[in-house]
């Protein structure tokens, strides 16, 4: 479920974008806890595991994906260190993201809203609390830059 709402959201305006990522915070830190942390990781898993051939769909989906999970990160909903690997462990063969670039991208968006939204010392201070390697998401393949390379 968690899975076909955020591909699908790659399709949608951003204002839906910003509601589905409101609504699945709201129901992980629910009181009834409707939706589970491990649900939502395995949700995202599967949004990773397809990220590549929902890019041919819709090409921003990597700043799509970003952007709803700065949110989640930044709500606390889902632990750094979890997402970083989500993340770095993705694709449809495990890893494949970073080897096609599409991690760097991601996790570059990622890093990009923290730091307009919560300032460099807070940045600086989750990147160490999360043991962050930002280096290890950029492909050794790449030839151009990405969202990432100001980080690194």
């Amino acid at each position: 479920m968690i899975s076909i709402w955020v591909t699908d959201s790659f399709e949608r305006k951003d204002m839906d974008r910003d509601a589905l990522a409101k609504l699945l915070i709201n129901l992980t830190k629910a009181q009834e806890q409707i939706i589970t942390q491990d649900s939502l990781v395995r949700g995202f898993e599967s949004v990773l595991s397809t990220l590549e051939e929902a890019v041919t769909d819709a090409p921003k989906a990597t700043e799509f994906l970003g952007r709803m999970f700065a949110r989640i990160l930044l709500e606390n909903v889902i632990p750094y260190k979890e997402v970083w690997r989500l993340i770095y462990d993705g694709g449809e063969e495990q890893g494949q993201l970073v080897e096609t670039g599409l991690a760097a991208e991601v996790v570059g968006v990622i890093l990009e809203i923290i730091k307009s939204e919560k300032g460099d010392p807070f940045l600086n201070e989750m990147c160490a609390a999360s043991n962050l390697r930002v280096e290890i998401f950029r492909s050794p393949n790449m030839r151009k830059t990405s969202r990432l390379d100001k980080f690194i």
